[in-house]
């Protein structure tokens, strides 16, 4: 059983580098893991990279508003009931929430390949045995596999 969030204590010089640290940060706190739980009932259309990184709509949906940010103050001082920078909401009741990106932007092979070295990390975020065991079944394994 895991905690999660909990990591064991470094035990290889190559953990406590700075590079080790941050990728941790990133998992954390800049992939968009939520994505999951935001679609529901629906398939995701978006590539996981893509996802991931919020660089689309999840659903792929062009010409998609519902809400979401201004890049205009929606009000002056001095100006009662004019709106400025307003959105058009054209909701389709999926309750998925539509991306505030460039989905034509295309990305550099590095970071893609920055993706894969993350998403390998994320396989042993919470490992508490760092990729081992804790009841020592693989040594039985091996002893099982020599014949004496």
């Amino acid at each position: 059983m895991s905690v999660r969030g909990i990591m064991p204590r470094p035990t290889i010089n190559q953990d406590k580098t700075e590079d080790y640290h941050q990728t941790r940060f990133l998992l954390r706190q800049a992939w968009n893991t939520k994505y999951i739980s935001q679609l529901g009932a629906y398939k995701r259309v978006l590539t996981p990279f893509r996802a991931v990184n919020n660089a689309g709509d999840l659903l792929c949906r062009k010409n998609y508003s519902c809400g979401g940010p201004s890049q205009v103050a929606s009000s002056r001082p001095g100006l009662s009931g004019l709106r400025i920078g307003a959105i058009f909401s054209n909701c389709d009741g999926t309750n998925v929430p539509g991306s505030s990106c460039n989905p034509k932007y295309v990305y550099d092979s590095s970071n893609y390949t920055t993706y894969l070295k993350q998403k390998a990390n994320v396989k042993n975020y919470n490992d508490t045995s760092f990729a081992g065991n804790h009841y020592n079944t693989s040594q039985s394994a091996l002893r099982h596999a020599h014949i004496y």
